[in-house]
């Protein structure tokens, strides 16, 4: 997963959330404002509700005893008891053509019943309320001062009529002091936006919850398909390599039966004169190394005629121990470098699986004698774990640097001038034909260690 990635990918969570939120608010703060309307519209035509019935009441009982002269206009002024109620500041009544009869209080000014009131009460006979939140009071009552003159005030229309006739027969208009109905509608509104805020947190915070959730998910995919891809390209490599050592090994092999008869000869002949001449060094420095370069090719020769025979036989590990103490232990004293083998493990390879065991671990060992100052010690130690044996190659080197620790198995990197590269890339995939592990276990300036893992069985 690239750097840019993850940034780009919370910024998109992050506005696909905002844009979710933006959205469900969007669709709650109508709802909102429809319910908080017909919930207040409710409160307000509350008074209404309980003054018409009371009003139609009083008419019934005067209609009842006025036999001669029913539907009288003075029959309508009972309504004007109401006017004695608490919070009650005036009250009118008008007949059936919308004129006024009676008011109180009598200095009222202005008693008027507006024309499209009057219709819409005739024809539905239905009571109206209104809220006024800012009531001019001057329009109404004479010697109001400027600081009482705006009010918040309930005007309630009553359509009136006797019994069960459908004909409207006056109309009662109250003015009612709504301070209180007032401080009722502003906590209703205050608990409204409340709760609406407090969805729109909770709508909000669970889009947050689901999308960080997405987010880390997604974020896994992507570092796991990065991975796989990875895995994929580096199988794809070692595939490749493979296939190179491989004809590599057969070009290899002619090589090596063609330089055996020429490498004896020279050893013969740098033998015989580091004989003559026992205080020439070059000399002695040639047949040495003449000698290394037989032992490797008998080495290779044998590895090879033991595969082409499928010739199978047992090493032990003491003889393993044995074998990488033999091999290595010369290179290391002319260096002045303390090497040690230690430890064994019971059970024994097969001599393929051993074979290619002690080419691993020689070539480690040889690394580490490359990076390691006279002087300082490498060990290898053997150990049995159970089904595993763990063969460790610890030195005292300088240690890897840190840019070239995560390609150390990559062939072509190197950190030792001269190097090919080639050396612990190879010895992982020799590692990997007997189903072994090589990794590096710890490195720093005290020094490097290496662990091969082993499966026994």
């Amino acid at each position: 997963m690239s750097k840019n990635a993850s940034p780009r990918l919370a910024l998109a969570s992050l506005l696909t959330g905002i844009l979710l939120t933006a959205i469900f608010a969007g669709l709650l703060i109508p709802f909102r404002n429809q319910l908080r309307t017909e919930i207040r519209q409710k409160i307000i035509e509350r008074d209404a509700a309980v003054l018409h019935p009371v009003a139609l009441q009083q008419l019934a009982e005067v209609a009842a005893r006025a036999i001669d002269s029913p539907g009288d206009a003075e029959q309508l002024t009972p309504v004007l008891r109401s006017a004695q109620q608490q919070g009650m500041l005036a009250v009118a009544v008008f007949d059936d053509q919308g004129n006024p009869i009676h008011f109180v209080p009598a200095s009222m000014l202005f008693v008027e019943l507006p024309v499209e009131d009057y219709l819409e009460l005739s024809t539905n006979l239905k009571p109206l309320s209104r809220y006024h939140a800012e009531f001019d009071l001057n329009q109404t009552f004479p010697e109001i001062s400027p600081a009482q003159s705006h009010a918040p005030v309930l005007e309630v229309l009553l359509p009136l009529h006797f019994g069960t006739s459908q004909k409207l027969a006056g109309v009662a208009r109250y003015i009612i002091d709504a301070r209180a109905l007032s401080v009722e509608l502003a906590a209703l509104d205050e608990r409204i936006d409340r709760e609406t805020t407090f969805t729109i947190a909770a709508a909000a915070a669970l889009i947050g919850l689901v999308l960080t959730a997405a987010y880390f998910g997604l974020r896994r995919a992507q570092r796991t398909i990065a991975e796989r891809n990875e895995k994929i390209l580096r199988t794809n490599f070692e595939l490749t390599l493979s296939v190179k050592a491989s004809a590599l090994g057969q070009i290899t092999s002619h090589l090596i039966h063609g330089l055996q008869g020429s490498v004896a000869g020279l050893a013969a002949i740098t033998a015989g004169r580091s004989a003559e001449q026992p205080t020439d060094e070059d000399w002695k420095t040639a047949a040495t190394y003449t000698q290394r370069m037989q032992a490797i090719i008998h080495e290779a020769v044998a590895l090879l005629g033991d595969s082409a025979a499928q010739t199978t036989y047992e090493l032990t590990g003491d003889e393993l121990a044995d074998i990488i103490r033999r091999r290595n232990t010369p290179t290391a004293e002319e260096k002045g470098i303390n090497f040690s083998v230690s430890g064994g493990f019971k059970h024994a390879l097969d001599s393929h699986r051993g074979s290619l065991l002690c080419l691993i671990t020689t070539n480690l060992v040889q690394n580490s004698i490359e990076a390691t100052p006279a002087g300082c010690d490498i060990n290898v130690s053997f150990r049995n774990g159970g089904d595993t044996a763990t063969v460790t190659v610890k030195d005292e080197g300088h240690g890897i640097p840190a840019e070239l620790r995560p390609h150390i198995f990559e062939a072509g990197r190197t950190g030792r001038r001269g190097g090919t590269g080639l050396g612990l890339a190879i010895s992982q995939l020799l590692a990997r034909q007997i189903n072994a592990t090589l990794e590096l276990d710890s490195t720093g300036p005290a020094g490097t260690t290496f662990k091969l893992t082993v499966p026994l069985n």
